[in-house]
């Protein structure tokens, strides 16, 4: 959970991992009403995690709607605050205790060494043995020293780690010193992109592709030759991150192509301090902000007025600016405005999840800004003809902006234009609006409602790796210039109920596809397609239709790896043909009441890692394979 105890937001995940007819549009009442008619006089097992709320009167009012459950319910809340506890509880608190010294030093050599190699450097795990005792049991810390030391056998390294000076240095804050090791280890370009993750809130899910967009935007990824990707680029600096556990409850593909994550707490507070003055939070209690400060996030603050806090006035260094992604409500227009006359400086303008009618035609002023967000705004209708002379602008996001009534028609202008998301009221894009963004590496087109088809001028898009197409329920086919887009590597098709039949010829012509996702599409057409050589992830979601897998994925046997079958209610069988699948190392499939069983030859998939099959009522809980090292069928861990 978030620092912010939000209530609605709350009540919506409980009612979704339960049901899957939620409308968004519900409000607070029938979203109450929804929630007691859901655990009406049924047993559950609500998980609670991480919970901040010390409002006794939230948790009273949540309460009484979850007391309408079964005898035996319960409700388990996890907390690192005391006070927390005994508002919560009603028995008294478990409190956990750090790991033991055994299961320290296990930790931290399954992340220092591959599987096994531990027992070739005996001389390491003694140092290690010394290391895990600064880590107070705490399995964060454990994973971050022992990743910064993953596959390093000087042990000249190790002894620095074990004598570091960070160990006996008085703290002046209340950051880890385990954890500042870790950090001092980080090479320097990894060290300013996890200082820029303090621009996000505490807590708060971070969408992959947007960081790395931002960390391109403000400079902070760099190439050796031309010929390298920035983005690229930044996916490494992030699984790098990762890969020394800075980053977690990491969900790949969670939604469209879009991967999560999260910064733990303490490594929120570690970015901070590495931050220092260049980072600072403006809310309503703000009295002093550093002419220094680079970047700054907007929280609490009453955005309605014209003025800008005075202790910004100074600055000349502003690079970001941004808002809580919970919202921020009504904005002036004149407050940004403000922003855009004093910061002619900036890379960075989020304004996502923000309330106000018109973008002022200064923003064009901005002659460095690479990344603007209007995400989520329901009131901007038009977006004015000077954001054409944003020649530097990388990314701009206008989903779910729903009265915005199309794109400027000079849109082409922007030379530098790498990634685009848009929600408009036009029933069709100009050639000329989208067809000279050459440098294009990414289009969202989302819930366009009004949209028929989609511009021919699609085919000049050349450097165009994702393809997103989401709840445009009136479009009716894709132009056949489609197959044109040689670079394109991962296409989604999803909620498009007019689109009834899908070309897969025209698909077969894109043969650098790695990624497909095909939802919600009232027919689906199953003629064999033979080039679909480097596909590696296939997701088929809300076929009716859709029987059984199509024959023609046998064809991408030795590159398909992640494989997710869901909502498809006529879905019988998996094929006996899945064993020829030989790369697939994931197999998840939910929500179809027809599968009964699998295949013989499931064993054959050796690469198989993980098979998670959920809510087909009628399959067995059966399965060969004892190879699978996360094998779960409706919920039941097989072993």
């Amino acid at each position: 959970m978030t620092r912010v105890f939000n209530v609605e937001k709350l009540l919506k995940q409980i009612v979704n991992s339960v049901r899957d007819d939620l409308r968004e549009s519900l409000d607070m009442n029938e979203l109450q009403n929804l929630v007691r008619e859901t655990l009406y006089e049924k047993k559950y097992l609500l998980v609670l995690d991480d919970v901040w709320n010390e409002d006794t009167m939230k948790w009273d009012d949540l309460k009484k709607l979850l007391m309408v459950g079964a005898f035996g319910s319960k409700i388990l809340v996890t907390t690192r605050n005391e006070a927390v506890a005994s508002i919560m509880g009603t028995i008294p608190a478990y409190c956990l205790k750090g790991l033991s010294s055994e299961d320290c030093l296990t930790v931290f050599l399954r992340k220092a060494f591959e599987q096994g190699q531990e027992v070739l450097y005996p001389n390491l795990v003694g140092i290690a043995s010394d290391i895990v005792q600064n880590c107070e049991g705490n399995p964060l810390l454990l994973m971050t020293l022992g990743s910064s030391l993953h596959m390093e056998t000087n042990e000249w390294e190790w002894h620095e780690v074990k004598n570091h000076e960070m160990w006996n240095s008085k703290q002046n804050d209340n950051i880890l010193p385990a954890l500042k090791v870790s950090y001092e280890r980080l090479p320097s370009n990894l060290k300013v992109c996890l200082a820029y993750c303090s621009v996000f809130p505490k807590g708060c899910v971070i969408e992959i592709d947007k960081l790395i967009q931002l960390w391109v935007a403000e400079g902070l990824v760099s190439k050796s030759n031309e010929s390298e990707d920035l983005e690229h680029i930044g996916i490494q600096y992030f699984q790098e991150l990762l890969s020394r556990s800075f980053f977690q409850d990491v969900e790949e593909y969670r939604s469209v192509f879009t991967s999560l994550c999260k910064l733990h707490d303490l490594v929120h507070d570690l970015a901070l301090s590495a931050a220092g003055v260049e980072f600072c939070t403006v809310n309503s209690h703000t009295q002093i902000i550093s002419d220094e400060a680079r970047h700054v996030a907007f929280s609490d603050y009453d955005l309605s007025a014209a003025e800008l806090p005075a202790s910004l006035l100074n600055n000349q260094t502003l690079r970001t600016i941004s808002f809580s992604v919970d919202g921020v409500g009504p904005m002036s227009t004149m407050f940004i405005e403000n922003c855009i006359a004093r910061f002619v400086q900036l890379r960075v303008l989020d304004i996502s999840h923000s309330c106000f009618d018109e973008l002022p035609r200064s923003v064009g002023e901005l002659k460095y800004l690479r990344y603007l967000d209007i995400n989520s705004n329901g009131s901007i209708k038009e977006l004015p003809d000077s954001i054409n002379k944003l020649l530097s602008l990388q990314t701009l996001r206008l989903s779910h902006c729903a009265q915005l009534e199309g794109l400027p028609k000079d849109i082409g202008n922007l030379i530098s234009l790498r990634h685009l998301h848009i929600t408009t009221k036009q029933t069709c894009f100009p050639d000329k609006a989208i067809g000279c963004l050459s440098s294009l590496r990414s289009l969202y087109i989302h819930s366009c409602t009004n949209l028929v088809s989609l511009s021919e001028g699609l085919q000049y898009l050349t450097s165009l790796r994702t393809l997103a197409i989401i709840g445009c329920p009136r479009l009716t086919f894709f132009p056949s210039t489609m197959k044109h887009l040689t670079a394109l590597e991962n296409l989604l098709i999803v909620d498009c109920e007019e689109l009834t039949l899908l070309e897969w010829q025209d698909i077969e012509g894109l043969r650098m596809i790695r990624s497909l996702v095909i939802g919600g599409l009232p027919e689906l057409e199953s003629k064999d397609v033979q080039r679909l050589g480097n596909l590696q992830m296939l997701v088929l979601a809300g076929l009716p239709q859709l029987v059984a897998l199509p024959r023609w994925l046998e064809g991408a046997s030795a590159t398909l790896q992640y494989l997710r079958v869901e909502r498809c209610p006529n879905f019988a069988a998996l094929p006996k043909w899945l064993e020829n699948l030989i790369a697939l190392e994931k197999l998840e499939i939910s929500k179809c009441g027809k599968l009964s069983s699998l295949p013989e030859g499931m064993s054959c998939l050796t690469n198989l890692k993980v098979l998670r099959i959920d809510k087909c009522p009628i399959l067995s809980s059966e399965s060969e394979g004892t190879h699978i090292s996360e094998a779960r069928i409706n919920r039941k861990l097989i072993q």
